[in-house]
């Protein structure tokens, strides 16, 4: 394999992250907003409001052979344009920050859909754009009930999903009842109770008297055809919109993933949302028929293109992107963002309608049973393994989950368990050396020197999550090796070393994650290692490669512990010092003079100096404590190395700098509320809103998903330093006030 150039990783390390390339593609769109896209929204909601206008009037009226058939088609029109150029996006904040948005603001849009407007932008807003496609955690995956993959477990309710979705498909209020239990769930409300659907009564009931009441008796003698038309107008529109919104996250291109938490980069957060978004195409056929009857039956001058009827949705990756960007604006930038995508290597998902609906509708009957895809296909296995599928349905109807020993044979990639082959103490039993088993299916599964995994362990009625990093990459062997060394105070470090032992399971919440600097896929020409306590784990995986592929590579390391008993590898260690071209120093704060080969020091430059040598061609690799972290990177810099060449891993994701009091307060004025708070420059806007008992909806609460984003009218935050012009759009949860605020609010 070739090395790299300090050239060329200064190029690489020069070239702007996926996530600055798309904010600076959405500051571009943001720019270009203004009276035209209010013109173009005050269009839209006109051209509904005639759709349904003209739909009524052939319900009721009739006039024409096929009118009932064509009011239909008309209402199921309106019921989508309501929901996708129009409520679904207004609701993010298009147009908050537009003079003279009257009606198109957030908060004061009302829009014909019965689902209570509160409650969607609590499920949509702060669980399903933070959390897409994350397994346990965003309520649009599979909808909380349904079992769509043979890799979700079979509980006894899937059974009847044929017949659900028979229901979903006749019944009219599913959108209304589903946003109530996501709330609830979102706000830890208990779920089945009457507070939990009084906004969904209330939604229904006006719908109910107004749709099945109130305009069948004003039809007179077409009582029963209003009647009819009204339910079939409201059904089949709800039904195709929830049939688009089905494929955008459940089509076979899509990926789900295990929960990140606070290892989330905002690359990783925008890699997600690609990975786990489709656009689609629709079918032609379908489109012909609504577009003549629009065209032969509403009389609208001007009237939009027929591509508003599935604003937000056709263009779903980018709405996912930038949630409060307008769906006009959306299909604007569509061809940047693939052309982004393709630059950093990701792909742009897009489906076929025709093809994915009615797979996904096939899937709710295909995996109704507890079955997998093997048996899906070979029905006849099913009869070799009779105690097995007894034991299966047994557990479904319990609600157990499975044993380790899992029986869904499919390849999975969340939530695995995984054999632990090996567990051997090292470190005089500070720490535990596991070598787990590749889960079934894992076989084409390959990672990189420096890569990591998450497992999750129980812990005192707890799930919690933790990153391990893998001490040797896929090509130096077929297991899943782990050092997991003992933390004080450490929950999930110290139950490992506590409790597994050869033959137990750890659960595998993803696969290796081998993406950043920090990973080796090449070899450096001169590489210098600097490890810290068990930050040796991932710079043991990429001395190892170099023992295997390019022993002869002038290689250093300085290991820094406490003391001899904290040192992990040690005898490996001395072995490649005598094989291969690795310097060794191994550097304790206390060592014993009858261990000479060990050095007694601090962290210095003196003593980097002394190591290192020239750093001429080095590229330095560090894993250590942050604060270590950060005091070799001072000191390297000022020894002259280029930052490009500086690569380190911490699991610890940067929070927001919040500056030390200088003794200001400024006042935060929340306009519509009438409230005002006082606080200093470290509190967040956020923060500030809480303070004044004001609820604004928080997601992912780093700036991404903009659950919190809202309209500045004055003032001044640490965000306006980092840009060309003041923000007016910002998002609250790290926005730190430099001078009095005043928010739309």
């Amino acid at each position: 394999m070739g090395s790299i150039t300090a050239a060329a990783a200064i190029e690489q390390a020069g070239a702007a992250t996926l996530a600055e390339d798309l904010q600076a593609l959405y500051d571009e769109a943001r720019a270009r907003m203004g009276d035209e896209d209010l013109a173009h929204i005050r269009k839209v909601a006109a051209y509904s409001r005639a759709i349904k206008a003209r739909s009524r009037e052939l319900i009721q009226k009739g006039g024409k052979p096929d009118a009932l058939k064509r009011g239909i088609a008309l209402y199921m029109m309106h019921v989508l344009l309501e929901f996708s150029e129009l409520g679904h996006n207004i609701m993010h904040g298009s147009f908050d920050n537009l003079p003279g948005v009257g009606e198109f603001h957030s908060d004061k849009w009302q829009w014909d859909f019965v689902t209570d407007v509160r409650e969607w932008k609590v499920m949509h807003h702060q669980n399903h754009h933070p959390f897409t496609n994350i397994v346990g955690k965003d309520h649009d995956l599979g909808y909380s009930f349904v079992r769509l993959y043979p890799t979700q477990n079979w509980y006894g309710h899937h059974a009847v999903q044929p017949a659900v979705l028979a229901v979903l498909l006749f019944h009219v209020y599913h959108f209304s009842l589903y946003t109530a239990t996501s709330a609830a769930r979102v706000e830890g409300r208990k779920v089945l109770s009457l507070d939990t659907f009084r906004a969904t009564f209330d939604r229904v009931k006006k719908h109910a008297l107004q749709n099945y009441l109130k305009e069948p008796l004003e039809a007179g003698p077409r009582f029963l055809q209003t009647l009819v038309g009204n339910y079939l107008g409201t059904a089949l529109g709800y039904d195709l919109t929830f049939l688009i919104l089905a494929l955008e996250h459940h089509s076979p291109n899509v990926e789900v993933f295990p929960d990140p938490g606070p290892t989330e980069t905002r690359d990783g957060y925008f890699r997600r949302q690609l990975l786990g978004t489709t656009n689609f195409v629709p079918m032609p056929e379908l489109d012909s028929f609504f577009e003549r009857i629009l065209a032969e039956e509403v009389d609208f001058p001007d009237r939009p293109s027929f591509e508003v009827f599935y604003g937000g949705l056709t263009t779903h990756i980018e709405h996912h992107l930038f949630p409060d960007l307008p769906c006009n604006r959306q299909r604007e930038i569509a061809p940047k963002v693939r052309e982004l995508c393709a630059k950093h290597g990701l792909p742009y998902n897009v489906t076929t309608f025709e093809v994915i609906v009615p797979e996904i509708l096939r899937n709710f009957f295909r995996w109704a049973m507890p079955v997998t895809a093997a048996e899906q296909d070979r029905p006849s296995l099913l009869l070799k393994k009779p105690r097995e599928l007894v034991s299966r349905v047994l557990n479904g109807l319990r609600y157990r989950s499975p044993t380790p020993t899992t029986y869904f044979k499919a390849p999975g990639y969340f939530n695995v368990p995984a054999k632990v082959l090996a567990a051997t103490p090292a470190a005089g039993g500070q720490a535990l050396t596991l070598t787990l088993e590749k889960p079934f299916g894992w076989d084409e599964v390959h990672w990189d020197a420096g890569a990591f995994i998450s497992v999750r362990v129980p812990v005192d009625g707890e799930d919690l999550v933790r990153q391990y990093s893998l001490t040797t990459d896929s090509r130096g062997g077929n297991t899943l090796d782990i050092t997991v060394k003992r933390v004080q105070g450490g929950r999930v470090s110290n139950a490992i070393n506590d409790r597994v032992r050869k033959g137990s399971y750890l659960t595998l919440v993803g696969g290796p994650q081998s993406d950043g600097s920090f990973i080796m896929k090449a070899l450096p020409q001169r590489p210098v290692f600097i490890a810290g306590g068990v930050g040796i784990t991932p710079i043991i995986s990429m001395i190892r490669k170099l023992h295997r592929e390019a022993p002869n590579t002038e290689a250093t390391l300085l290991y820094f512990n406490r003391d001899p008993a904290s040192i992990i590898f040690e005898q490996e260690l001395r072995v490649l010092e005598m094989q291969t071209g690795l310097k060794l120093h191994l550097i304790c704060d206390q060592a014993p003079a009858s261990r000479r080969e060990l050095v007694q020091a601090r962290l210095s430059q003196a003593l980097l100096e002394e190591c290192i040598g020239s750093l001429a061609e080095a590229d330095i690799y560090v894993c250590a404590p942050p604060g270590m972290i950060g005091a070799v990177q001072g000191h390297l810099l000022a020894m002259g190395l280029p930052e490009a060449r500086f690569h380190t891993e911490s699991f610890t994701l940067p929070t927001l700098v919040r500056p030390k009091s200088d003794g200001r307060q400024h006042s935060i004025h929340f306009v519509r509320s009438g409230l005002k708070v006082t606080v200093d420059g470290a509190t967040t806007l956020l923060e500030a809103s809480r303070q004044a008992g004001i609820h604004v909806p928080t997601g992912c609460e780093r700036g991404l998903c903009k659950a919190c984003v809202c309209t500045k009218i004055n003032g001044v935050t640490q965000e306006d330093a980092q840009a060309d012009i003041p923000l007016v759009r910002i998002t609250m949860c790290n926005s730190l006030p430099r001078s009095d605020v005043e928010l739309d609010i």
